[in-house]
């Protein structure tokens, strides 16, 4: 049977809008067998124009944490979270040759808290959820330190429409980096590598440096920064690239079976209406907070990101016109990339 070595007009849809018509090459992998192919052809095919309202946010998340009405924004406060969780750490990373780094979360709502929306930290009412209704394979920033990588996510902006997927930040408040060695970047549970020794992770977050921009390309997230080579040697192991596979279920996504990655990646349609079947008491969450142990600020440099103090969209700098094929990310909150996620260095 001839092998189908092209898929025609495949629609890609982001923010409501139709990208355009592109074609997709598969080069046929010697070392797989046949059945494998064609599996992964089907499995191309079966990507659809699948769209859900932000409302799903509230009601599939409504099980695993708090909504509650914060400086002007609707945002998700987990429950039941250690007191020095954070997010991107309950997880490991994948590497897919379609987006790159894919963060792989093991929580029940990291299908939509890593891969649309962004994360903050205010010492009231801890990390919190902002909703967005673009997808992509982890909205983090990139450093590297001789010895260490270090991630952190993005900050929130204000944006009333929740469409943009800019993906370059401001400055970062040093307290929202999660620092691993890496040779332990490949771990299965990133959680019990992560660097948690004050001392020594001030240390390293002072010594990093940005390890590249985060880039675009035919309207898709690309989250190529960390070098695969670099990985391999310093991990001593192959990193395996993992195939793609789209469910329409979002209980479905982040399992990762036979080398393949299940993601939810549907539009999601903004809805000013929209909003939670219950709001929290904004008191109660602060409660909770208020009674833990320990919090990232204490002792740090800079001081929570609230939704309402960010940049809005329009007062962001114009992208530059793309000068190659891959072009830096210019739409969820971009600087240019010199600037890009630079923390402030914590003070003695």
């Amino acid at each position: 049977m001839k092998r189908v070595l092209a898929q025609n007009a495949v629609r890609l849809m982001l923010g409501g809008v139709t990208a355009g018509l592109f074609t997709i090459v598969e080069i046929p992998n010697p070392m797989a067998p046949p059945v494998a192919q064609s599996s992964l052809v089907s499995e191309a095919r079966a990507a659809t124009d699948v769209s859900i309202s932000i409302s799903t946010f509230y009601d599939e998340l409504s099980a695993h944490g708090d909504w509650v009405s914060y400086r002007g924004a609707t945002v998700f406060v987990p429950v039941d979270v250690a007191d020095d969780w954070r997010p991107y750490t309950i997880g490991h990373w994948v590497y897919t040759e379609q987006h790159g780094w894919l963060w792989v979360s093991d929580e029940p709502f990291g299908w939509a808290t890593y891969h649309y929306g962004r994360w903050g930290y205010a010492d009231d009412i801890g990390w919190y959820w902002v909703p967005g209704t673009r997808w992509a394979p982890a909205w983090v920033s990139w450093r590297r330190e001789r010895e260490h990588v270090i991630w952190a996510p993005l900050p929130p902006r204000r944006d009333p429409d929740l469409i943009s997927i800019e993906v370059t930040v401001d400055t970062t408040p040093d307290f929202y980096w999660v620092v691993v060695p890496t040779r332990e970047f490949l771990a299965d549970d990133i959680s019990v590598v992560v660097i948690r020794d004050e001392p020594e992770f001030v240390r390293i977050v002072e010594a990093a440096e940005p390890a590249g921009e985060v880039t675009i390309q035919n309207e898709v997230v690309i989250n190529k920064v960390i070098d695969v080579d670099v990985i391999e040697k310093e991990t001593n192991q192959q990193v395996t690239v993992v195939e793609v596979s789209e469910t329409e279920t979002p209980e479905q996504a982040g399992k990762v079976e036979n080398n393949t990655v299940t993601v939810f990646e549907a539009e999601v349609k903004a809805d000013p209406e929209a909003k939670p079947a219950e709001l929290k008491d904004i008191e109660e969450v602060k409660q909770v907070q208020a009674a833990r142990k320990s919090k990232p600020t204490e002792g740090a440099a800079t001081t929570e990101q609230a939704p309402d103090e960010e940049v809005k969209p329009e007062e962001t700098a114009e992208p530059e016109k793309p000068t190659t094929e891959e072009q830096p990310a210019a739409e969820q909150e971009q600087a240019e990339p010199e600037q890009a996620a630079k923390p402030e260095k914590p003070k003695a």
